[in-house]
């Protein structure tokens, strides 16, 4: 499971790297709206939604939850500090994607009984959440010892080498963003990821089916 969460700091446009990744079956993208207006915000969705539900790929908004109701995206993706996941259920509907970004046995534990599609973890980003891959490795055990079974997903600052080292903590997927926008082919290195994600994927299917 890859997603690609938009980089506004690339020289693509944030248009140009949807495009891109889709054209790679990319079918999982988040647009974070960091210094953009809701305007902007608005005029890009108006843009690449056909292209999204041409491919049957997700496309939802970090953290802007009213927004994200506005304009009928198709879920969110909440931030430490935001929005209450039980808010962002009761403003989208039952349909939404509703993720939450955790960093501590506490914050997953107080989930339990909530309606929430998935958890981010971040292993390398600059700042008091990283926690590297043992600290997302033990997160994950922690999920499984309380037979927790929300997807996992690592994000900030992944590159292609290090999806392997997060799958093999204990994730579901990884998101990417900077590594793929700046990535001299968007499109390439997308499906080189895809690719890797694939054989792990296929890989816990054998395990079900035996």
């Amino acid at each position: 499971m890859l997603q690609y969460i938009t980089d506004n700091a690339a020289k693509r446009s944030v248009e140009d790297q949807i495009k891109e990744v889709l054209a790679a079956g990319g079918n999982w993208i988040t647009i974070d709206p960091a210094r953009m207006s809701d305007e902007e915000v608005k005029a890009l969705v108006e843009k690449v939604m056909p292209a999204c539900l041409e491919k049957q790929a997700f496309l939802i908004l970090k953290d802007k939850v009213e927004l994200a109701k506005e304009i009928n995206m198709g879920g969110v993706q909440l931030s430490q500090g935001s929005e209450f996941p039980s808010h962002a259920r009761m403003a989208l509907g039952a349909a939404a994607v509703v993720g939450v970004e955790v960093s501590t046995k506490d914050q997953i534990a107080a989930l339990q009984g909530l309606d929430v599609d998935y958890v981010v973890m971040t292993p390398y980003k600059n700042g008091e959440n990283a926690l590297g891959v043992d600290g997302i490795k033990e997160l994950c055990q922690y999920m499984e010892d309380k037979q927790m079974e929300l997807p996992r997903v690592a994000a900030g600052g992944i590159t292609y080498d290090d999806i392997a080292p997060l799958m093999d903590a204990g994730c579901n997927g990884v998101a990417m963003s900077e590594a793929l926008a700046n990535a001299a082919d968007i499109t390439t290195e997308t499906e080189k990821a895809n690719a890797l994600l694939k054989k792990y994927e296929e890989a816990e299917q054998a395990k079900i089916n035996d």
